[in-house]
């Protein structure tokens, strides 16, 4: 396997609009070969601003790839009408800094709202219509830009919309865009679906963007997933796209609080260490 090994931002950052251009060059020493960082990080940045963090990853030979949650504010399958108007503005948006940038893929909860709720199966139905037909929308920006933006497949208490592959599978078959991909997570995988196995099977013809993290969102090689099959399964399916760690195991900040992180679930002392020791493990693992 010749994946892109990449690390979520919010491994390091305290809150989402932290400077990031440090990252760059930190992520590149530990070993990586990608850095996901924020998508709204990108959309606010000037046109200078731009250049010179793109300037910076070519410097280090680092890719860049990134994260993005949506705000209840800017649901695309919001009821209302201004809301789905913010949100399509945003990935726009967002779709135009990728393309100055150099940026070939936006992977996260693009199709609706991370912690966004809603009160009964009945209205997830309205919602859905509302975000296939949003993104459809959206979807000519992307082809016209040539950028992706891949949904990711989350636990029902991030997101009611998109839970398992299947869900995943029929909303990239409603909007049927061919810039519209899948991102799978295996801590998600592993509370909503049957088999993960499947899942990736499944989704492979749509499959961009792979994020891993243990049962606990440890580092991998710190709980109890079984990696070996997930890496067999990856490997047998020619999965050639990034595979990105995003551990969260640090409490406090906003990063803390939205991932719902209120106690030390490990030690913490010699954090950057740790990380390299799982970036060494799952690359022993490709």
């Amino acid at each position: 396997m010749n994946n892109k090994i990449g690390i979520h931002y919010g491994s390091f950052v305290s809150h989402w609009d932290d400077d990031q251009m440090p990252l760059i060059s930190k992520v590149k020493s530990m070993g990586f070969d990608l850095l996901e960082f924020g998508a709204l990080y990108l959309k606010n940045m000037s046109d200078e601003n731009i250049a010179a963090f793109k300037d910076e990853a070519a410097k280090n030979d680092l890719a860049l790839t990134l994260s993005l949650g949506m705000s209840p504010a800017e649901d695309i399958g919001s009821p209302d009408k201004m809301k789905r108007e913010a949100g399509l503005t945003v990935l726009k948006d967002i779709a135009k800094a990728m393309s100055k940038a150099g940026i070939s893929d936006c992977s996260g909860i693009v199709h609706g709202a991370w912690n966004g709720k809603i009160d009964s199966l009945e209205e997830k139905k309205e919602y859905w219509k509302n975000s296939v037909v949003s993104m459809k929308e959206a979807s000519r920006t992307f082809e016209d830009l040539g950028v992706y933006f891949n949904i990711e497949v989350v636990n029902r208490f991030e997101n009611f919309l998109i839970n398992n592959c299947d869900e995943a599978l029929s909303y990239i078959s409603e909007v049927d865009s061919p810039n519209l991909g899948i991102h799978l997570d295996t801590f998600h995988m592993n509370i909503e679906e049957d088999s993960m196995v499947t899942a990736i099977i499944k989704s492979i013809e749509h499959l961009r963007y792979f994020h891993i993290g243990e049962n606990n969102r440890k580092f991998p090689g710190l709980g109890s997933m079984p990696w070996k099959i997930i890496f067999e399964t990856l490997k047998a399916m020619n999965y050639d796209k990034p595979i990105t760690m995003e551990p969260f195991v640090k409490p406090g900040g906003e990063v803390g609080s939205a991932v719902s992180l209120y106690r030390e679930i490990m030690d913490l002392s010699d954090y950057d260490a740790q990380i390299v020791q799982s970036l060494n493990f799952v690359r022993n693992l490709m």
